[in-house]
This record gives structure tokens, C-alpha cells and sequence, in this order.
């Protein structure tokens, strides 16, 4: 068994034993007959490796040094454990060879508690073969710089590729999709190593160079939704191509209609809706089409299709938009709302779009995967700017996977209205501070992109 599947079977033995004890005394039946079982699946583990380490380090859960992502069939269970490591100030957990039932009762039966309960009953349990590192104080540590700047690299060079690829078609120069790749996979790499980091950058919203800005951010999104439900390396990778790609059919329509900011007419309406089907001829254009490029091909032309069946280009009543579509779909609007353009030259704010989409439902977008892509966004996404309880004004910096609505967030603005680099805060641990509401950022003047660059 890969490190990363033993982490989630851990945690999926765990989070049964935890609420067990919740409910029941430690010498009820279901809680012995879950640490039975929770004691049968490590004992197999052990033998493989040495020791089962759970480490906390941001917002993230790592096993043995192996970060373990929220997915859609194991978010309860990693969520709970992220909330309580951080709620008990543990930075490390580890289960070692030797560990006896009795052990993993007692060590359960604390870990329920608060914090102050559980740091002064842990000395008194008897933990020879679990061992429990606390964090010396409530800061977390800080990112260390060169991931951040890794991540950086990788968003800067993504979208130097796509503009570059872009204006290629618009210019009739030859196009080699497969140059993308290696993009493609550090992008995914990105996804996989921070989440949370390589999200931030999609608040960089350039209006002169939008269609490239759009078509990265999109693909981005893509590719942090579908981590969630937890697609392979594989299918990221054909996601990811997919988003960057997905409206790549306005290289034939001119700049001036793309750009145009007045209303539409109902004949130029119609002109733009053809980008879906330009997007298959221009990627068949390409040289070194594969099997990405089929997957491309697919959501280039479906990405307007609707969960109900309108959209366009019109289909037939048995045709289904393909999953990665479906996604794209609600990637695409999200990025679309939340951007300024000509038309729309004061964007949603950030919840707003989330509210728009979450309400369309079942109608516009799939149900599902509106729920977790809410999920993973927070109530509040990176970005957004809010209006708090103490008169300060703060920029979003992160989510907290265990509290969607308490992110941490930096004060930008002081209560007297000036701009100043503040402190950052966790707001579910100060739970004093309370949000008031989202903000416009242009009313401060504050561009919420500079505090991830």
C-alpha cells in the first residue's frame, strides 16, 4: 500500500473511533469494537512502515511526510482531524510499533476535549507507543519561501504559455499543443503540493489581457475542483488542458466584439455563442494532437451546455456535457463574475458569485459539484475583501478547511481608514472578531492580487 492510501485509511480508522467516544464510555461496546478495528488496520501498517506520523503544517494534514488532499469521499473524516490537531495546538501525532488497544482508547478519549482539558489530562495518560508533539506557541509556521515562490514560477510561466499559444493561433502560426505539457504538470504538481497557494494567484486579474488571464484561471480552478473529487495525476492533467484551452474558439471572432463594451445585438450575440464550435476546429489545428487534445476538443465545444439541457451550441435531449465540461462550466462563470471587463467594469464580489452559482443549481450547474467547489472556495474566497467587527478592513489570505466561513484574513485598512500591512489573523481562533460583510476593494483602493505577489 502507497503512503498516500495508508494516510486516508488511518484517518478513515480514526475519525469512527473518535466520535465513538463522543457518544459512549470508553468501556462500551462500539467504542471497544472500533479500536479493534482501528487496532487491525495499523497493526497491518506497522509492519510496512516503522511508524504512522500525522503532521499539521498550515492548513494541511501530512502522513509520513505525504500530504493528504480533501476529497469528496474522505472530507469528513480529514476535516475533523485537521479541526481538532489545530483546536488542541498538536503539531504532530505518530503511532509507533508496539501501540496497545488501550492506548489508542485513552489517547481517543482526549482528544475530544479542549484544549486546556486535553493538555492536562495528557501527562496523566500512560502513551509509551503514541507520541504527541505540541506546537510551542498558536502561530503556525510560516510558509517557507521558496514553495512560495515555486508556485509563483509555475503560475507566471502557465500563463506566459497560454498567451503565447493564443496569439500563435490568432497570428495563423503553427501551434504544438504538446508543448504545454510539462505546464500542465506543473500546474498539477502545484495543486497537489498547495492548494491553497496556487488558488490565491487566480485573484490576478489583468483587464487589458484578459482572455489569458481567464483561460489560466480557469484551468486552475479546473484542476483544484477536481482534486477534490479526487481525479488521478492522469485526468488532471486532461482537466487542466482542458480549462486553459476551453475557450479557445475566440481567436476567430475579433478583438473589437470581444472587447466591445456596449450591449450586444442579438446578431453579435450569436456571432460570440460560435466560439464553442471554432474551439474543436481550432485545437484540430494543432500539431501533436493525443488523447489530451480529444478531451479539450470536448469541452471547448460543451462548456456552455447547461445541467438542464439548454446552452449552446444546441444538442440533442440524450446528450450529456462530459464531467471535466461540467466542471469547466462552473469554473468558467465563477472567473467570468469575478472579473472586470468592458461590460462589467465592477466585478461580483467574490461570495456574491459563489451565491449566483450555489442558487443555480440543478439548473445552470451540477449540484455536486457546486457543493464542493463552495466547499472549496470558502464562503469567502481568497481575495475577497471583508468589512469586520473591530472597523478594520481585511483581505482573505486562506481558508480554513475546517471552517469555510472563518478564513484567515490580513488587515489591509485600519479603523480609522488608513492603509496599513497588518497583522494576519485566523478568525476561528478569534472568534471575538466577527465578519460585518464583504467589501468592494475599489472603495479602499486596495487591489487584492499585490498581497500574493
Amino acid at each position: 500500500m502507497n503512503i498516500y492510501i495508508a494516510g486516508k485509511t488511518v484517518v478513515g480508522l480514526l475519525y469512527p473511533l473518535f466520535k465513538a467516544v463522543q457518544v459512549y464510555d470508553v468501556n462500551n461496546n462500539v467504542v471497544i469494537n472500533t479500536a479493534q478495528k482501528f487496532m487491525s488496520g495499523i497493526e497491518e501498517l506497522l509492519t510496512t512502515f516503522s511508524s504512522l506520523e500525522f503532521v499539521r503544517y498550515r492548513d494541511y494534514v501530512f502522513f509520513n511526510k505525504q500530504r493528504l488532499k480533501y476529497e469528496i469521499d474522505s472530507y469528513a473524516n480529514l476535516q475533523f482531524m485537521n479541526t481538532q490537531l489545530k483546536t488542541l495546538n498538536i503539531k504532530s501525532i505518530t503511532f509507533k510499533r508496539g501501540v496497545t488497544q488501550q492506548e489508542v482508547i485513552d489517547f481517543a478519549s482526549i482528544f475530544k476535549e479542549d484544549r486546556a482539558s486535553f493538555q492536562r489530562l495528557l501527562p496523566e495518560k500512560k502513551l509509551p507507543h503514541i507520541n504527541i508533539e505540541l506546537l510551542k506557541t498558536d502561530k503556525e509556521p510560516e510558509e517557507p519561501i521558496e514553495n512560495g515562490q515555486m508556485t509563483k514560477r509555475t503560475y507566471f510561466k502557465a500563463l506566459k504559455v497560454t498567451k503565447n499559444l493564443m496569439q500563435n493561433l490568432w497570428t495563423g502560426r503553427p501551434v504544438d499543443v504538446k508543448s504545454s505539457r510539462r505546464v500542465i504538470y506543473g500546474l498539477v504538481d502545484s495543486i497537489s503540493r498547495d492548494e491553497f497557494g496556487i488558488l490565491a494567484l487566480t485573484t490576478i486579474k489583468n483587464f487589458d489581457e484578459y482572455t489569458f488571464n481567464h483561460s489560466l484561471n480557469v484551468g486552475i480552478l479546473a484542476l483544484a475542483l477536481g482534486q477534490r473529487i479526487g481525479l488521478d495525476r492522469k485526468n488532471l492533467a486532461r482537466l487542466g488542458t482542458s480549462g486553459i484551452l476551453h475557450d479557445i474558439g475566440k481567436v476567430e471572432i475579433s478583438k473589437e466584439l470581444i472587447n466591445k463594451i456596449q450591449k450586444l445585438t442579438d446578431q453579435e450575440w450569436e456571432t460570440l455563442k460560435l466560439h464553442s464550435n471554432y474551439g474543436v476546429r481550432e485545437i484540430l489545428k494543432t500539431r501533436g494532437l493525443d488523447e489530451i487534445s480529444m478531451f479539450a476538443i470536448t469541452v471547448a465545444y460543451q462548456h456552455h451546455w447547461n445541467y438542464d439541457g439548454t446552452g449552446y451550441p444546441l444538442r440533442e435531449k440524450e446528450d450529456e456535457p462530459t464531467l471535466f465540461s461540467r466542471i469547466v462550466r462552473i469554473c468558467d462563470s465563477y472567473d467570468a463574475m469575478t472579473t472586470a471587463r468592458g461590460y462589467q467594469p465592477v466585478p461580483y464580489l467574490p461570495h456574491f458569485a459563489l451565491r449566483v452559482i450555489w442558487s443555480n443549481q440543478n439548473r445552470l450547474f451540477d449540484p455536486i459539484l457546486a457543493k464542493v467547489f463552495t466547499q472549496l472556495l470558502g464562503i469567502y474566497p481568497v481575495g475577497s475583501c471583508l468589512e469586520l467587527s473591530t472597523g478594520e478592513i481585511g483581505v482573505v489570505m486562506r481558508q480554513n478547511p475546517s471552517a469555510i466561513d472563518l478564513p484567515n484574513v490580513k488587515i489591509v485598512v485600519d479603523s480609522n481608514n488608513n492603509k496599513i500591512d497588518g497583522r494576519t489573523i485566523d478568525l476561528a481562533s478569534h472568534t471575538e472578531i466577527k465578519i460585518i460583510r464583504p467589501t468592494y476593494p475599489q472603495i479602499y483602493g486596495i487591489n487584492p492580487a499585490a498581497y500574493f505577489l
